[in-house]
């Protein structure tokens, strides 16, 4: 491999590499933000001095497990890496009446703060306070924890439980339809569903193909789980936007468990306004969860496990002559979810935990809709399993070392409905048959991590918590896409008879096809570092300074050679040092009125997709692509034989192009941005709600995006490099930025009532949504002028506002509503033909940026009402209604959109194709779900 690396630029990477490895031996471990939480005990005296040497034990309420620790000189002890739940607190000094049994809870990744004052052994003085909201006043990151209570009791529409990252301030919807991600959650300043970490019980849980999680779990399986907008922890890495950590639920001291059921019928859901009502919906998922000791205080189990099976519904709407063939086909799925939990409390300073996580999913009609008919779509099958081993280490105190392994394999598959070639008709824009583009499409990978993390607390010009580690992951990822597998018509117009469109079709404008073998495995390794140290200045002051780095050793193909373009192999990415500080400033130390703020430097991850499709698709080994063109739209000489395009020989006729290849280019850098936040928080008088003023700030640099550098606008059917015909390119010429302006108001009221509210106002522009955009319509305009390409992101959603509350009413019943409210997520507004000759119909009209068209709004409200029975103690059965979107509000789905303004026109090689204008556009295709009921029993013991 050739390395072009500057002499100082390496003097500079191993400094800093030597800098942290001297900082792992020598420095102090810290704060604890990703699965575990933090409980800090402050006893003093009557006077309110400090009292040293106390012997503080905290005992889990679940497990009935314990850590001990004596209070410093400052009279504080501090547990680290606890796992969040519920205390019992004890204090205990000779001669001093002892404290036992206040309770805390502490959530994940906050500080759970008890303050003590112990009293002489003859007096009754004994004072608690203790501080655990639902609001983290003294996070130093932009987040929102989704506690427990609302995992159980608030409405999920399909009981995935990242939906309710929709709860949290600054998540947009992803509009995307490719690569799985429609629909999720975009978080923070990320693009798109795909661009955040998601970390599952404290380890890296990230789809290194696809970026999204690698297994989905059972929303009865997870405790709890933070949103990551912005500036988060040292010890998450692999991303330049967001991030998503859970915690999934172990078992406890006391045998306990559910079995549940949620029915929804066809005839409990409204019709959608765009249905044709030839396709019925039905839903159902079943499952129980059980868990308790296997040695009291000590071993604990828990087992979870749900079966899904859906009938969905794809709407069919294709235009032109094919209008009158509009249906609505259904999509079947069944999955399967199990997660085996086990623990054990090895003795007084040793924990050992074990995760076990499956997925199985088959669903069928999978990228059916829209103009695409039954035979477009494929299967989609996944398997996909994970095991995690932690090893938490009380060394002494103050002292704690976490050490975690992974190993895990996922794999999907999607054979295809047909195959037929594929036709795409009036330029794919009324509609599209025959073998999805992307053919029959494997993917799989290995997974194996192993990841050590140390805390440690050193005193000296206040109090340092320091945090250090290093992670390692290997990864062993398989793809195989024969895109245009069976051949790929493209045609100007419709056919004379929708019913026959083959045989009366028109002549076949272009024709792509591909031969060869697709399938091809990366592997590589994804090692980090990191220092923080949160910096106790004074008991009101907090400072947060941390160091991050990341190398991923062949995410960029480093080794990749490419004789015809002189492509000798490329650098690995290595200047990937990241510096972030922060602080939290408790204006009266108490509290109630806390600001914040920081900044820092993130880096992203290399997806695997750009690094899959250069050893595909480069022209001199996998998986040849080739166009061939029809003379007759060319006019003399080209419109005879043999240049008429065949369709019953397009192998052979026509005028064949050079190969369309795509490449990584000489230099591809993994993705950056500086993110800075700004946030105070205050607590409403004496009520549990806590007011929230925050605003966000990313800018993105190096993002990944693909352009066709063999294309010159001013000889467009010329190309510069004659052995080619499109060399798209994956470059760093992607930029965004993102800034948001967040107030929030949130907490418990008096009798058991929970409720958040939020008010969003967004800014996000990028270059590209995606740098794996969907053939042929979401490449950039104009490829020469990728600049131009800078405007709103898909998921840009100006105004989000969200309303949620748990509230216990009389009779054991629960009523707990969720409204959502979002302003037009864009859209992009394309002519519908290839009008600038860069081989791709994505083509904007002039002066037209890109996503520059509003959607519709969005607006849902849902509720869930519960009615409890109790019986036998510790047993009960809940009935459950939950209605979705039960105000019926017609939400169009902007993804449907038709959004081509002209169903054909001229192009540089067709340059007498008709100018039609698309009576279609602007116009949508299906909308987000209408009205449904859900009906649910849970017996609980």
């Amino acid at each position: 491999m050739r390395n072009e690396t500057s002499a100082p630029a390496r003097r500079v990477a191993t400094a800093a590499a030597l800098g942290i490895a001297l900082a792992l031996l020598l420095a102090a471990p810290a704060r604890a933000q990703i699965a575990t939480a933090i409980l800090e005990v402050q006893v003093v005296g009557q006077d309110g001095a400090a009292l040293p040497g106390v012997t503080v034990e905290i005992v889990s309420v679940q497990t009935g497990t314990s850590r001990g620790l004596r209070t410093d000189s400052e009279g504080l002890a501090r547990f680290a890496a606890v796992q969040p739940g519920a205390y019992r607190v004890s204090c205990t000094s000779p001669g001093l009446k002892s404290v036992t049994d206040q309770t805390l809870d502490v959530r994940l990744g906050q500080t759970g703060r008890l303050k003590v004052t112990m009293s002489p052994e003859l007096s009754e003085t004994v004072r608690v306070t203790a501080e655990a909201p639902i609001v983290d006043v003294y996070k130093t990151d932009a987040s929102t924890n989704i506690v427990p209570e609302q995992i159980e009791e608030l409405p999920v529409q399909d009981r995935d439980f990242q939906r309710l990252a929709f709860i949290a301030p600054g998540v947009q919807r992803e509009r995307g339809a490719f690569r799985f991600v429609s629909g999720g959650p975009v978080i923070g300043s990320s693009g798109n569903a795909s661009q955040s970490t998601i970390l599952v019980d404290g380890v890296d849980f990230t789809d290194q193909a696809l970026g999204l999680a690698r297994a989905r779990f059972s929303q009865d399986a997870i405790q709890e789980f933070r949103v990551i907008n912005n500036r988060f922890d040292v010890e998450i890495g692999g991303s330049a936007g967001g991030a998503l950590s859970v915690v999934t639920k172990s078992g406890t001291n006391q045998v306990s468990g559910s079995v549940f059921g949620f029915y929804r019928a066809d005839s409990l859901r409204a019709r959608g306004a765009l249905e044709t009502g030839n396709a019925d919906f039905s839903r159902w998922q079943g499952g129980a969860t059980v868990g308790g000791p296997i040695v009291k205080d000590k071993s604990h189990y828990f087992v979870s496990l749900e079966q899904i099976s859906i009938d969905d519904i794809a709407p069919f709407r294709p235009g032109g002559v094919f209008a009158g063939l509009a249906r609505d086909y259904s999509v079947p799925t069944r999955q399967t979810l199990a997660l085996v939990s086990f623990d054990d409390q090895l003795n007084a300073n040793q924990t050992l935990r074990a995760k076990l996580v499956y997925e199985r999913y088959r669903q069928d009609n999978f990228r059916v809709g829209g103009v695409s008919d039954v035979s477009f779509g494929q299967q989609l099958n996944r398997d996909n399993w994970n095991a995690a081993l932690e090893h938490a280490w009380v060394m002494s105190n103050g002292k704690l070392n976490q050490l975690r392994f992974q190993i895990g394999r996922r794999k999907y598959d999607e054979p295809t409905n047909s195959n037929e070639p594929t036709r795409l008709y009036s330029l794919g824009t009324t509609y599209v048959s025959g073998t999805n583009t992307v053919g029959n499409l494997l993917g799989d990978g290995d997974y194996y991590g192993l990841s050590d993390t140390f805390y440690w607390t050193a005193r000296g010009a206040g109090v340092h918590n320091f945090k250090a580690g290093l992670s390692w992951m290997r990864i062993s990822e398989r793809s195989d896409i024969p895109t245009f597998e069976n051949g790929y018509f493209i045609y100007a117009g419709d056919p004379f008879d929708p019913n026959d469109p083959v045989a009366t079709a028109p002549p076949p404008l272009i024709y792509i096809g591909g031969t060869g073998s697709a399938d091809v495995t990366i592997d590589t390794n994804l090692i980090a570092a990191f220092l923080q140290d949160d910096w106790q200045v004074t008991p009101k002051l907090l400072v947060n300074l941390g160091l991050r780095y990341d190398l991923d050793t062949d995410g960029n193909n480093p080794d990749f050679k490419q004789t015809a373009l002189g492509i000798d192999g490329r650098d690995v990415d290595r200047n990937n040092i990241q510096p972030r500080a922060g602080f939290v400033f408790d204006v009266a130390g108490d509290g109630r009125n806390v600001i914040r703020g920081g900044v820092g430097l993130f880096t992203g991850r290399y997806l695997l997709v750009p690094a899959f499709t250069e050893l595909q698709q480069n022209g001199e080994t996998g998986w040849l692509v080739q166009q061939r063109l029809n003379g007759l739209f060319l006019g003399p000489p080209f419109n005879v034989p043999p240049f008429i395009l065949d369709p019953d020989n397009p192998t052979t006729t026509g005028i064949g192009l050079a190969p369309d290849i795509t490449v990584i280019d000489r230099k591809l850098d993994a993705p950056e941005a500086t993110q800075a936040s700004a946030g105070w928080t205050t607590r409403l008088g004496k009520t549990g709600l806590y007011l929230d003023l925050e605003a966000l700030y990313a800018k993105g640099r190096k993002e990944i995006v693909v352009r066709d550098v063999n294309f010159d606008p001013a000889t467009p059917t010329v190309r510069p490099n004659p052995l080619y015909n499109q060399i798209n390119t994956y470059t760093n010429q992607g930029r965004s930025t993102y800034k948001a302006a967040i107030v929030s108001l949130n907490g418990n009221l008096p009798g058991g009532h929970l409720v958040t509210a939020s008010f969003t106002v967004a800014d996000k522009k990028n270059v590209s949504d995606d740098f794996s955009p969907a053939f042929p319509t979401g490449y950039p305009s104009n490829p020469a002028d990728i600049g131009a390409e800078y405007g709103r992101s898909r998921a840009d959603e100006r105004y989000r506002l969200v309303l949620t509350g748990i509230f216990r009413l009389p009779w054991d019943l629960t009523l707990a509503p969720i409204y959502e409210y979002g302003s037009g997520q864009p859209w992009n507004h394309i002519l519908g033909y290839d009008a600038n000759g860069d081989g791709k119909n994505s083509d904007r009209p002039a002066g037209v940026a890109r996503n520059d068209e509003d959607g519709p709004p969005f607006r849902q409200l849902s509720l869930r009402l519960t009615k409890t029975i109790p019986f036998r103690k510790t047993q009960a059965i809940a009935v459950i209604v939950e209605g979705f979107n039960v105000l019926n509000t017609v939400n169009y789905d902007v993804t449907s959109v038709d959004n081509a303004e002209f169903l054909s026109g001229p192009t540089p090689t067709a340059p007498g194709t008709p100018i039609i204008a698309n009576p279609n556009f602007g116009k949508y295709r299906a909308t987000l779900a209408p009205r449904e009921i859900q009906v649910g029993l849970r017996y609980t013991f």
